[in-house]
């Protein structure tokens, strides 16, 4: 266990900034260098090296959780555009068709109206049995019904493209919507990552403890063997936070499809 991990260390070293490493305070640093001029030179080596290997996983840990507050932080954002976008799908659109039937309408407005006087003076007309007024109103009626026959229908025509757009619009949104829903377990399986990641460290904490506890007694043995144990709860901390990371990457692919989605839509026409 020690040669793969203190080999995975290492080649890790080159790719992140050393932190701290270990956290020793001034007693358990002295009786670190105790240990180390007690222990011979293997054993001061193989110590040495599995100090450094412990330190250099602790520093990747860190830079894991950089780069999750990073991406996290990104992701949010995103997310927040996302749902802007797509509560604003055919906006334009659906304001300009709405526009448009205002604009029809009023349009026909007086012709409605001049209608429907006609036909108000033709019920007067009949009233009072006036058969010349009654015909030459009923002449104008006549005459502007097919006109108002073709306005009604345009304006059925607008309203029916009108409802047509809000329902393209609806089914897109939803379809969005599911798109963006799939982040849901992932974000699921995050919380779970993060209890792992909240154990480790309760285990790397415990293994620290027990490691302090015996460089006191000042075996170099024992040392090697705590500080293995240390190298082991440390790598386990760092890839499970790792693993985080790689979860909060599935949710940012997720969302660049969303966006894809969004920004590669066909213009339908009303």
């Amino acid at each position: 266990m020690f040669a793969i991990t203190f080999g995975i260390g290492m080649m890790c070293s080159n790719a992140t900034v050393h932190g701290e490493g270990i956290e020793l305070n001034v007693t358990a640093q002295k009786a670190w260098n105790t240990v180390l001029n007690k222990a011979d030179a293997q054993t001061k080596r193989s110590l040495q090296q599995s100090y450094e290997s412990a330190g250099q996983w602790k520093s990747q840990k860190e830079m894991w959780e950089q780069k999750i507050k990073q991406l996290h932080t990104t992701n949010a954002t995103e997310l927040v555009k996302l749902r802007k976008a797509i509560s604003g799908t055919d906006a334009a659109k659906l304001a300009a068709l709405q526009k448009n039937l205002e604009h029809t309408q009023a349009q026909y407005e007086p012709l409605f109206r001049l209608y429907s006087s006609l036909n108000k003076q033709l019920s007067v007309a009949k009233g009072l049995h006036s058969k010349e007024w009654s015909a030459a109103i009923r002449t104008q009626a006549e005459a502007m019904k097919p006109l108002v026959q073709l306005a009604r229908e345009d304006i059925r025509t607008r309203k029916a493209n009108l409802a047509e757009a809000r329902k393209r619009k609806n089914t897109e949104v939803k379809r969005l919507r599911t798109m963006l829903n799939g982040t849901n377990a992932v974000k699921k399986q995050i919380q779970t990552a993060k209890k792992q990641v909240s154990l480790s460290r309760e285990r790397y904490m415990n293994a620290l403890r027990n490691f302090k506890q015996i460089l006191k007694k000042g075996e170099p043995a024992r040392a090697l063997s705590a500080l293995n144990s240390l190298i082991s709860s440390a790598e386990k901390w760092s890839v499970a936070t790792q693993n985080i990371h790689t979860l909060e990457g599935k949710v940012s692919v997720i969302y660049v499809k969303v966006s894809q989605e969004i920004r590669n839509r066909p213009n339908q026409e009303a």
